[in-house]
């Protein structure tokens, strides 16, 4: 099962942007049990969220909706509408291109929301090929040891008595039955450092071959970055104070930036070679849960809109807005300034990926400048963090398996 990520971009009427902004925050406001959108009865659904852009003068209010699923989109988007229909209607009637007087039959909605869904260059996930189903199946098993384990105590039972106790009791139970996953965190692992030995075998002759390029390439950045230096001018933006209503209330939390490119084919180019570089090592290498070093992001994706004059990056992560900021400065900055140093009013950057987030307190300023709030914000698991899942699995794949001696007290640390 792979997962997928949907984001679909629609203009507002301007006249009825506070009709939408109202409908949304009913829904936002009952997330779990609202009368629009059955959220917990998609089957395939992971995370969404709907954002309004409409803060900028030089483009129009714009509706973002983003998603991160099972499958295909257009089998995710059958699910989806089947139980949604009325409150997709309600939420995209109000929009542009949205041609439907008595409200979209379920192929209609289906055609118009496929006709405005654009493509991530870079996507991560956190616990790639676990399906939702998959996902709770893990944290079913887990929860089911542990309450056997709080029933029966195993003090005095040796090690392989005490796992023979666990894995006879998971046999035995028809609820939680292990659905074990076709590729292990473990083989994910090595299959991470066999595709970055790949990667390096085939990158290095083509870095030789374009090394004259590159020289070039360097040569004009460095340009474009002393020009940035003498003509930078950093407006004070407004801060959402909305912003701080849904922040660190879960164990989750979600994060969307919107940042204007700057002008010029070259910063546009180098953006979209470091987007693509990102996308390359999230399918390849960041495959175990660490996304440069950030083990907290459950999924990520960064998504060029308005012919290429906006970035907008969304992230579903574990832990406060705080500790989050503070992973990107010590574990990540370089690859994140590689990309924000091509927006404007990013904190000064210097050979592309030195300096910018950085530069700490600046960057942190930026960010909450640039932080859009999301009035519908939905997580099928709020209260797991990806670590967790992530034992989880690894309990759930284990379990069962012939073990001994040191893979055997690994398994029963993880309880």
């Amino acid at each position: 099962m792979i997962q997928s990520a949907l984001t679909i971009i629609t203009r507002i009427k301007p006249e009825q942007l506070p009709a939408l902004e109202k409908l949304l925050d009913e829904i936002g406001g009952s997330v779990q049990s609202n009368g629009y959108i059955p959220f917990t009865k998609i089957a395939s659904l992971h995370f969404a969220c709907w954002v309004i852009l409409k803060d900028d003068l030089q483009f129009p209010p714009t509706l973002v909706f983003e998603n991160n699923h099972d499958g295909d989109n257009e089998t995710h988007l059958d699910e989806f509408i089947a139980g949604s229909l009325a409150g997709l209607n309600a939420i995209y009637s109000v929009c542009e291109d949205y041609s439907f007087p008595t409200g979209a039959n379920p192929a209609q909605m289906k055609r118009y929301l496929l006709d405005h869904s654009v493509a991530c260059p870079a996507f991560y996930v956190g616990v790639p090929g676990q399906s939702l189903v998959g996902i709770r199946n893990a944290i079913a098993v887990r929860t089911e040891i542990e309450a056997m384990l709080d029933s029966a105590p195993m003090k005095g039972l040796s090690q392989e008595a005490a796992y023979a106790r666990i894995v006879d009791h998971i046999r035995e139970s028809y609820s939680t039955k292990p659905i074990v996953s076709p590729e292990t965190l473990d083989q994910q692992s090595g299959r991470a450092k066999r595709n970055i030995v790949i990667t390096a075998l085939i990158g290095l002759p083509i870095l030789i071959l374009v090394f004259p390029f590159l020289i070039v390439w360097f040569i004009m950045l460095r340009m474009h970055e002393t020009k940035d230096l003498r003509t930078q001018n950093k407006p004070s933006l407004p801060i959402d104070p909305r912003l701080f209503e849904k922040e660190d209330i879960f164990i989750q939390n979600h994060l969307t930036t919107l940042v204007n490119v700057k002008p010029g084919a070259f910063r546009l180019y180098t953006l979209k070679t470091v987007l693509w570089l990102i996308n390359l090592l999230a399918k390849t290498y960041f495959i175990t849960g660490h996304l440069g070093g950030i083990p907290t992001i459950h999924f990520a994706r960064w998504i060029l809109m308005d012919n290429d004059r906006r970035l907008l990056f969304f992230s579903n992560y574990d832990g406060s807005w705080a500790s989050y900021l503070g992973d990107f400065v010590d574990k990540a900055n370089y690859g994140l300034t590689g990309v924000w140093s091509n927006t404007e009013n990013f904190p000064p950057a210097k050979y592309l990926f030195v300096g910018g987030a950085q530069h700490i307190e600046e960057f942190k300023q930026w960010s909450r400048e640039h932080n859009i709030y999301p009035p519908v914000w939905y997580s099928a698991y709020p209260d797991e963090t990806l670590w967790n899942l992530q034992k989880d699995i690894r309990i759930r794949d284990t379990a069962g398996q012939p073990l001994q001696g040191a893979e055997l007290e690994k398994f029963l640390q993880l309880l």
